[in-house]
């Protein structure tokens, strides 16, 4: 008896302990009655990738710890590239960094394993030799030695304040894993705070890592974002940030890799906002190989971008609104139709970045001319905003783009789209056709609205299952032009929470979602799902029995040919659905596996096209056929279709998104056409062999398809 209760006072000490790491909410949630959601059916087919599993789900290891393993943003890769220098090893495989407890008294460490070029993972092992409580990893690896470094916060100092430290691994001297440095601080707390806020109590947590050139010859500059985890003196928590760099290169006298003084820096907008209680500040951070540094997001009604072209030493602020007004749905009369009152409390509804869409990495894209991230909107009332309230039962998936040169945002609907996914304006939940009005009353005169939750979890706590479990990850191939977005779905489990007919037998069983872009984003597709539900047209024999949570893929698409593409899969198979050691403090105390997969994403399919408020596909007045030949060298031949006479522009795209030639640009008829494009640029000049996209725009319309130029 006295064995219990110590067991359960550790258990529950540890849990008080980990609170404190764990991202906390700033914003309060509203209630919204579930009953008025409403899952709008899938797409056609040939708007979805194909996926399948290449190897596995496998598992690397069993784990107690049950919440986020691969950390929040930045996912827990490491590519290595296919040489380590200076001594040519071989290298080509992936390190993959994660929050491993042994049992459930044992201590929450860091531990790693290596993924070798032939998908073979040795057994996990800890990063640092040290036995005290770690957490929430950030790992970079070098191009040019394939040296991994990762980063985790502990308490390693008297004063017991959270200080992040650092250890990097010399693979390229013995060309294999497992030679890891002695661990050191590298973000002191409170003191780095105390010198650049001024303010003594923050905790700055969490680091993640990204590794880019260096304006030093001959070095690699190694950069960290860590995140304010302590609230202000008004007790919220908004999240301020610091930034830091230090250079770095491998010493070949002393078979290590040397690092200069660190230097960190803080923002003068997000540290107002944090002190003066002012609204919280969502962001991530990329790292180009030219040389520029994004740290970009949103913040209230607002987006947010801090951009460097020098390497990360000094940033350019910029911000742009993100509010749109939207009509306010009301209640009525079922006899009527007459309205009787809002259906939200006030009348000034608005859509909104959603703080809750904050665990996406960012990607520089397009030839670094671009940035992209998914994140997730929503509904709210001026009302709300006031009061430091939202809506989270409206946590609707968004693509968002930041095109550098001009310093403009803008977004594409992913899930549920309106009529337009392109437009840069948001799907309205009660108002899919774009007509001002409200799509559908239920029978006792409620406004109906269409259903999005992008996250694993839902146990009758919107808030909970929203900001604290969801995970939005994206992947490139940048040759190819090929992106891909991973997020959980749970609405049909959610349907099931509530006992909604025909969700029965959907109760703790979550989907994984993922749609792709071909041509950088302009285009997307409707996701895919895979699920473990035996008998649905979505289920994967190979999850079979699993209760796949925290589901990350590496940042990179490998590519296996001209429409197939590679990305590495990591997640918690759960043995019992929901974190025990998270927020919500749902389920068994019993782990899970640690799991890793492969998959194949099938870039040839038709992107989003206009829907209406059946989710019916609109009939298009605009036909883009496949050219012929195709691969070709050096002419091709392509057709389109007009079912109205319209303005038409035809135009050709290498995959970096930069426009090669313009085929067509004036008024056409209504008919069939067929153009000519002889493989040559603006000047007339011979392009390269290579993937080429052209696109055929009618009015709003577009059609996007792909073509291969061989010489």
């Amino acid at each position: 008896m006295k064995t219990q209760l110590l067991l359960l006072l550790i258990v529950l000490t540890a849990g008080i302990i980990w609170a404190h790491e764990l991202q906390q909410p700033f914003l309060r949630a509203e209630f919204t009655d579930p009953h008025h959601f409403r899952i709008i059916a899938d797409q056609e087919r040939n708007d979805h990738p194909e996926i399948t599993f290449e190897t596995g789900p496998s598992t690397i290891t069993f784990s107690m710890y049950d919440y986020m393993p691969g950390g929040y943003n930045i996912p827990p890769f490491g590519n290595q590239p296919v040489i380590s220098q200076p001594e040519g090893f071989p290298a080509d495989g992936i390190y993959l960094a994660f929050m491993y407890q042994q049992n459930s008294v044992s201590l929450r460490r860091i531990y790693y394993t290596y993924i070798d070029s032939q998908g073979n993972f040795q057994p996990p092992n800890a990063v640092s030799s040290t036995n005290i409580k770690e957490g929430f990893a950030g790992i970079a690896v070098d191009p040019v030695t394939a040296n991994p470094f990762v980063a985790w916060h502990n308490i390693v100092e008297p004063d017991e304040s959270y200080d992040c430290s650092f250890s990097f691994d010399l693979f390229n001297v013995i060309g294999s894993p497992g030679l890891w440095n002695q661990a050191e601080i590298f973000v002191d707390n409170p003191e780095l705070g105390v010198d650049l806020v001024g303010i003594n109590g923050a905790e700055y947590i969490w680091p993640e890592l990204r590794i880019g050139p260096s304006p030093l010859p001959g070095y690699q500059r190694l950069h960290v974002l860590v995140t304010n985890s302590n609230p202000n003196g008004q007790g919220d928590f908004l999240d301020n940030i610091i930034y830091g760099y230090s250079d770095f290169q491998y010493d070949e006298n002393s078979y290590t890799m040397l690092l200069t003084d660190w230097s960190f820096q803080t923002f003068p907008e997000i540290d107002d906002w944090w002190i003066n209680d002012i609204k919280r500040a969502i962001k991530d951070y990329a790292v180009s190989d030219d040389g520029q540094v994004l740290i970009i997001g949103h913040a209230g009604q607002s987006y947010l971008a801090y951009h460097s072209t020098d390497y990360g030493e000094s940033f350019t602020y910029i911000e742009q609104e993100a509010c749109w007004d939207i009509f306010e749905p009301y209640i009525i009369d079922p006899g009527t139709g007459e309205p009787l009152e809002p259906y939200f409390e006030g009348e000034d509804c608005m859509i909104e970045p959603n703080s809750d869409g904050k665990h996406y990495n960012v990607l520089f894209i397009a030839d670094n001319s671009k940035a992209i991230f998914m994140t997730a909107f929503g509904v709210n009332t001026y009302e709300n905003v006031d009061d430091h309230l939202y809506l989270p039962a409206f946590f609707e998936p968004k693509i968002v783009i930041f095109d550098i040169a001009t310093q403009q945002f803008t977004f594409t609907d992913l899930q549920v789209p309106g009529l337009d996914a392109y437009d840069d304006q948001p799907m309205i939940p009660w108002d899919l056709n774009e007509d001002g009005e409200v799509d559908e009353y239920d029978e006792d005169g409620y406004p109906v609205f269409v259903d999005c939750w992008p996250t694993y979890f839902y146990a009758g706590d919107y808030g909970n299952g929203s900001f604290h479990e969801s995970l939005f990850k994206m992947a490139k191939n940048e040759e190819m032009g090929w992106l891909v977005t991973l997020f959980q779905d749970g609405r049909k489990l959610k349907n099931a929470f509530y006992d909604e007919p025909g969700y029965e037998e959907w109760i703790d069983t979550p989907e994984i979602a993922i749609a792709a872009s071909f041509d950088n984003g302009e285009t997307w597709s409707y996701p895919s799902y895979l699920n473990a539900k035996t008998g649905d047209e979505n289920y994967f024999p190979e999850l079979e029995g699993m209760i796949p949570e925290y589901v990350y893929i590496s940042e990179e698409i490998e590519y296996v040919d001209e429409n197939l593409g590679r990305i590495h899969m990591f997640f918690l198979d759960d043995y019992s659905y929901g974190s025990f050691v998270g927020q919500n403090n749902h389920g068994l105390q019993n782990g899970g596996d640690l799991t890793y997969a492969t998959l194949l994403v099938n870039f040839d399919f038709e992107p989003m096209q206009f829907t209406s408020n059946d989710n019916k596909i609109v009939q298009s007045s605009l036909k883009l056929y496949q050219n012929y030949p195709n691969p070709f060298n050096p002419v091709t031949n392509i057709k389109f279709s007009l079912k109205t006479a319209d303005h038409v522009t035809l135009e050709v795209f290498n995959i970096k998104g930069q426009k090669v030639r313009t085929l067509v640009n004036d008024y056409r008829s209504s008919g069939d056409y067929q153009v000519t494009w002889d493989g040559r640029d603006e000047k007339y000049s011979p392009v390269n062999s290579g993937l080429y996209l052209y696109k055929l725009r009618v009015g709003k319309e577009t059609s996007t398809r792909k073509m291969l130029l061989l010489k």
